[in-house]
């Protein structure tokens, strides 16, 4: 059979014609969608003859002006008539949420809007991997205000339909209104047609396509070909202009129309005032940005030198705000002591007469007639309290002095009045420079000031507030002129103690290991009896019962209200009525008796009565409290002993009546307001103080008894803080209640444990850097800065060392330039392990560490990439948390997470526990083996590129040793030159963790066993690190374990040149973003002989049908290294190749 010689040309049609072909097999519904968009979009009025020929056959072209490096124009500024302040713009608007989604999609990828419908899947009809999906999704879900409610990982492939039912099951029925940042220049608000406009713009400048040709019905992917990512990245800088950035998620308009997207923004913005519009604040929530936690504190003194402190108030962690230093030629010193006092008072003088202070002197009872307090001459009050306390009088009368004290001297003018920068109110106090924590030092007129200065300070921001604890000597020169420095200091608020060294000393709560609590050597049973005061309700009724259920003793419970029987129209009746109810349906034995615990009399009698009804008296929690917010000055001396006395004469009275058979515990229940102070708090704060300082007291006259103060944070749904609205107040500061769950159960275990010291404190959340800032500035745990090699830690927000960490920070192409070599699809991605290190440096500061010798990272989780936009970068917010211990053999642990603006900082992309302490010196041996020679192959060039997407940072693979399905056996390189820049770039470490690039070449390792199937990291196991390596090569064995649906499962381990295990990578899954038929497998790429032999048959037969003729006949082998072995070797290895040929022709078939 002949065949007609074809032309050059004819060959080329004809092979065009193949492709085209192909193409419309595979491509050929949707094409059909999109040309029958097109002609319902010409219109009625389009006729064929309507196009321009010349004379010619009709010829069809399209072609669009795209530029090669589009950038975003400006919004549009619209001025608005002088008549009408309404703007308007030739667009539509958009419809529905349909719409909307439709348009993002249009402009996520490129499709007209008018081919994109419902129906349509992200991968299958859209082409938008797991990524450019998930980002979509993400923004549609910011767009809509319901960023973080839903998954984009739950609708890998899902119709637009089932992305906008899942849309709306957590939207809203009514928008919140939030602040714009104006963008359209017009009086009134934005309307729809503005933001048509805007978008518009948006996506000609994103796009390149001329705004005319623009539709808002073009959706993001089917119409204008934006992917997911950049979808997203489109909508963001939307939501930004307009002011209501990260108020909707961009992932949720993954395939909307433009009009859906300006309906949704303009619901938004719409819902805003007119007057005077603001950028939405991108400061971080204070109350609810991590998940809530409780923890266990005690109060440490710590020794600590005076240092000076920093310029900047932002740069101050101690203090909300800082003063100036005191000028003491300009002072006027009021010192207010009693009139036995005399030695602190001279020596104090004295010192402050030779700085060139003016000093006046006078006793507190002539204070409080004389009303020294209200002279505007004075620039500071010092109270000193007495050194030795006054016998004389009752509990009561003593009491009333102790409070007539800290009085005398809280309600100076304010500082505005007397047009000063600061008035100082200054407490000197005798509690053996522990602030009466100390053996015999813990009474009630000598200390007892710290709760009721805090309070002061938080309420009157006006005054620099001082406490100085001392011990009980004489006062020496240098004492005063450190006394006197103290006093001189910029903070606006500082506790401070001086023991009998002289060693200076302060408050500093710190986080206990409760798994370090020895058991109480105390057994409950039910002969015993706990005498329990606080009215039955509330947190003490919580706390009773659960005791009781647990012990089966029997309960006194103790209230001021009068029997439910006996009154029960007393508005306590029902609520004691239920808790008395809730004992007996137990079957738990269980009294209500009424009494007035601030009447000594009555209380004896109420104890002779239980005692005589129920038996001894064996434990006792006191919880009777009252409190009235008010500022100090808003309450006289007599109503403040009212709202004290619950509490300090109750635990007083108790004390009293049971001193000849103590019981064997005796508990307080406290507020965090004895620590820290509240404001509107004083005497509050006051109370609660003085409840530890008296049951340490009681606990040092009766060594047989266990006292503690469980000083609660407020709770969130029972208490008096839940009842007066503190939560709200609270959470408005940044301090988060805390779940009554986790009281009661803190509760309990204190009663069955003992944590060490007399106090504890039971809290939540305490707030934040800013909630200091706001002037809540009295919790002050340890804060340092960060080490300098944490290049991660920048904008922190949130620091409770010990406990949690969190912090902000923008990745950008300039300071995170890895990025430039961590690009799929056309995506910026910030590297896995870069999110580890940046998780690991959270870690370690949070647990206050800085090197380890081994580290287990546990639990990681890559369910979210973050995509860094190549202009703007992306913030992203760090938190970890330390996470309690179950057992003392646990080790610590820390539970990090990674954030991003893209979901509102609620929903984790990144997360991971790592496991800190050492758990064993050995490192362990591999038992791989590594040929003597690799196989002829160049990672770079026959993997990178093609199937591996890292750019030249990252590929660090050198030699492959053996590659199948199953395991890759490869070299690479740890460490190499680091580029010396002048400006800040995280890419050059330094790692905490050791090289990442190397890390990422132990990632990598698993795509080649796998190159028909793209595939990203979604989670690891665990991570173990033995040794970080530096600058040497190593060996990697990455082990293929399965496929289950779309993810494999792998092992990578790491071992250096003697064999020692290095690093190793256990249940490392990666999911499957896209299935590539026509890659070779691994035993392709190893051998790549018969798939080339295979490829170039089928080439040469399709040329030779081209051509009319017959194939060649040929035959292929791979001989890697053929090249370097002599000419005789090199024959006598292609005999049998030639052998093959011959064997191929004369058997054709």
């Amino acid at each position: 059979m002949t065949h007609e010689k074809l032309s050059p040309n004819e060959q080329m049609n004809e092979r065009i014609v193949k492709i085209l072909s192909a193409y419309f097999q595979q491509r050929g519904s949707f094409l059909a969608q999109v040309i029958r968009a097109d002609l319902q979009s010409l219109g009625s009025n389009f006729k064929p003859s309507d196009i321009p020929n010349n004379g010619k056959s009709p010829t069809h072209s399209f072609s669009a002006s795209i530029p090669e490096n589009p950038t975003i124009k400006p919004p549009v500024m619209v001025d608005a008539a002088p008549a009408k302040s309404v703007p308007t713009v030739a667009s539509q608007p958009p419809a529905n949420l349909e719409t909307q989604l439709i348009v993002l999609v249009a402009r996520k990828t490129g499709f007209p809007e008018n081919t994109i419908h419902l129906g349509a899947r992200l991968l299958d009809d859209l082409n938008l991997d797991s990524i450019k999906g998930g980002e979509l999704i993400a923004d549609f879900a910011k767009e809509c205000r319901v960023a973080g409610k839903v998954d984009p990982t739950t609708l890998a492939n899902a119709s637009l339909q089932e992305i906008l039912e899942a849309v709306r099951e957590v939207m809203p029925t009514s928008m919140e209104p939030s602040t714009p940042n104006p963008v359209v220049t017009t009086e009134s608000r934005k309307d729809v047609q503005t933001i048509s406009r805007l978008l518009l713009e948006l996506v000609a400048g994103k796009t390149g396509f001329p705004i005319d040709s623009l539709s808002l019905q073009s959706r993001l992917l089917d119409d204008l070909n934006l992917d997911s990512i950049k979808t997203a990245e489109l909508v963001a800088e939307a939501a930004k202009q307009l002011g209501v950035a990260g108020q909707l998620d961009p992932a949720q308009f993954a395939n909307a129309p433009l009009s859906e997207i300006a309906e949704i923004l303009a619901k938004h913005s719409q819902s805003l005032g007119t007057d005077n519009p603001s950028p939405v604040p991108t400061a971080p929530s204070l109350a609810s940005s991590s998940s809530p936690w409780v923890r266990n504190f005690v109060v440490e003194y710590s020794p600590e030198e005076a240092i000076e402190l920093p310029a900047e108030e932002r740069e101050n962690w101690e203090t909300a705000n800082l003063f100036a230093y005191d000028n003491w030629p300009e002072a006027r010193i009021l010192i207010v002591a009693e009139s036995e006092e005399t030695d602190w008072v001279q020596m104090l003088e004295k010192h402050w007469q030779d700085k060139g202070a003016m000093v006046e002197k006078t006793t507190y009872e002539e204070m409080a007639w004389q009303g020294g307090i209200q002279n505007p001459k004075y620039t500071h009050f010092l109270g000193i309290l007495p050194q030795k306390a006054r016998g004389d009088g009752d509990s009561s009368a003593r009491l009333l002095r102790a409070m007539s004290r800290l009085r005398a001297i809280a309600t100076p003018l304010s500082a505005k009045q007397l047009e000063r920068e600061y008035v100082t109110v200054a407490y000197l106090q005798f509690g053996g420079g522990h602030f009466g924590r100390l053996p015999g030092m813990s009474n009630l007129e000598q200390c007892g000031t710290m709760g009721f200065a805090a309070s002061l300070h938080l309420e009157r921001a006006d005054l620099k507030v001082r406490v100085i604890d001392l011990p009980n000597q004489n006062p020496s020169p240098a004492l005063t002129e450190t006394i006197i420095g103290e006093i001189g200091r910029k903070e606006a608020y500082l506790a401070v103690g001086y023991d009998e060294q002289s060693i200076r000393r302060l408050p500093r709560p710190k986080v206990q290991d409760r798994t370090q609590y020895a058991s109480r050597s105390l057994s409950w049973s039910t002969e015993d009896v706990v005498l329990i005061t606080g009215g039955a309700k509330g947190i003490t009724a919580e706390c009773a019962i659960a005791f009781a259920r647990l012990t089966g003793v029997k309960t006194a419970l103790v209230g001021r209200s009068p029997h439910p029987q006996d009154d029960p129209l007393d508005a306590s009746a029902r609520e004691i009525a239920q808790t008395l109810r809730a004992f007996a349906e137990e079957r738990l034995i269980c009294r209500y008796y009424s009494c007035d615990v601030t009447d000594a009399i009555a209380v004896r009698e109420l104890v002779t009565r239980v005692r005589q009804e129920l038996g001894p008296i064996t434990g006792v929690i006191h919880g009777s409290a009252l409190n009235k917010p008010r500022r100090v000055e808003n309450s006289t001396l007599g109503e403040a002993k009212s709202e004290v006395a619950p509490k300090v004469l109750g635990v007083l009275n108790l004390m009293e009546a049971l001193e000849e058979m103590p019981p064997r515990l005796f508990v307080g229940f406290s507020s965090i307001s004895a620590v820290l102070g509240l404001p509107g708090n004083t005497w509050y704060g006051f109370s609660n103080e003085s409840l530890d300082l008296l049951l340490r007291n009681f606990g040092e006259r009766h060594p047989e008894t266990s006292v503690l103060a469980i000083a609660f944070s407020v709770w969130s749904e029972v208490g008096m803080g839940a009842r007066m609205g503190t939560v709200r107040n609270l959470n408005r500061m940044g301090i988060e209640a805390m779940p009554t769950e986790d009281g009661v159960n803190r509760f309990l275990e204190l009663m069955f444990k003992d944590p060490g010291d007399s106090q504890v404190v039971v809290t939540s959340k305490l707030g934040g850097v800013e909630t200091m800032r706001r002037g809540f500035d009295t919790w002050r745990t340890h804060r340092y800065e960060p080490p300098a090699s944490f290049s991660f830690i920048e904008n922190i927000h949130t620091i409770e060392l010990g406990v949690e960490v969190g912090f902000r920070t923008r990745l950008t192409l300039t300071q995170d330039s890895y990025v430039r070599d961590h690009i799929y699809n056309g995506s910026y991605l910030f590297p896995t392990v870069f999110g580890l290190e940046a998780m690991a440096q959270a870690a370690f500061y949070v647990s206050q560490k800085t090197a380890f010798s081994r580290l287990r990272l546990q639990d990681i989780r890559l369910e979210r990439p973050i995509v860094v936009d190549p202009e703007q970068g992306v913030e992203i917010e760090i938190w970890a948390r330390v996470l309690e211990k179950k057992s003392p053999l646990e080790p610590l642990q820390v539970r990090a997470e990674i954030r991003t603006e893209r979901t509102g900082f609620t929903i984790a992309h990144f997360a991971a526990t790592l496991i800190l302490d050492d758990q064993s010196a050995e490192v362990p041996l591999s038992t791989v083996t590594v040929p003597d020679r690799p196989l002829d192959l160049d990672p770079k060039q026959d993997l990178y590129g093609w199937l591996l997407f890292q750019g030249s940072r990252f590929q660090r693979l050198k030699n492959v040793y053996r590659l199948n399905s199953k395991e890759f056996l490869f070299s690479t390189q740890v460490g190499g030159e680091r580029a010396e820049k002048e400006t800040f770039d995280r890419a050059d470490g330094p790692f905490l963790l050791g090289d990442p690039y190397y890390r990422d070449s132990l990632l990598q390792s698993v795509q080649p066993i796998i190159p028909q199937d793209i595939c990203l990291p979604i989670r690891i196991d665990r991570i173990d690190l033995y040794q970080i390596p530096r600058n040497q090569s190593c060996f990697g064995l990455a082990i293929n374990e399965g496929r289950e649906g779309k993810e494999y499962r792998t092992t990578v381990t790491a071992v250096n040149e003697q064999g020692q295990v290095l690093e190793t990578l256990e249940g490392y899954q990666l999911r499957i973003l896209e299935h590539r038929g026509d890659n070779p497998t691994a035993e392709e790429i190893a051998n790549p002989g018969q798939r080339d032999e295979r490829r170039l048959q089928e080439q040469l037969k399709q040329s030779a049908e081209a051509f009319g003729i017959d194939a060649p006949t040929l035959a292929l082998t791979y001989q890697p290294g053929l090249q370097n072995l002599p000419s005789s070797e090199r024959r006598q290895q292609e005999v049998p190749l030639f052998a093959k040929t011959v064997g191929n022709f004369l058997n054709p078939s």
